[in-house]
């Protein structure tokens, strides 16, 4: 059975809103440098803490059948983390190849702005679409009646 127009809207508005709500997750953790530590071993044997950076979740849409979106799963960005030589900071790299290196979310501001603006868009698409449909059936009922 095919969804209806309502439920279709609706999906999509809930799929943007968690795209949105997974937006400012990125922005508000920008900064974060140590979401998570991973014990490590140099090559000589050594143990050491690495401070895992945040990184950036996207949304994977997929098409239900007969219409509509769901979100089935959010998903780690794979791009890399950008560094800096930073020694003092407290979450350097204390050993090994990037010692001294302080590695940093892999949010760009920018592409969350841009990708703001797109899951706002269509969020409102989505309310145009419900009201465009209620519109229809209240047309269709002055006929009726």
């Amino acid at each position: 059975m095919d969804a209806s127009a309502f439920e279709i809207s609706a999906s999509g508005m809930r799929a943007q809103r968690l795209r949105m709500d997974l937006i400012a997750n990125n922005m508000a953790n920008a900064g974060t440098t140590s979401a998570r530590r991973e014990t490590m071993r140099t090559p000589d044997g050594q143990t050491f803490v690495r401070h895992i950076p945040y990184s950036r979740k996207t949304a994977v849409f997929m098409a239900l059948p007969g219409g509509g979106v769901a979100v089935p799963r959010v998903v780690d960005d794979p791009a890399p983390f950008p560094s800096e030589h930073d020694p003092d900071h407290p979450h350097a790299v204390p050993a090994g190849p990037d010692a001294g290196l302080v590695f940093s979310p892999n949010v760009n501001s920018v592409i969350e702005m841009v990708d703001m603006m797109s899951a706002s868009r269509a969020y409102e698409a989505n309310i145009s679409a419900l009201d465009a449909m209620k519109s229809m059936q209240a047309s269709a009922l002055r006929i009726l009646a």
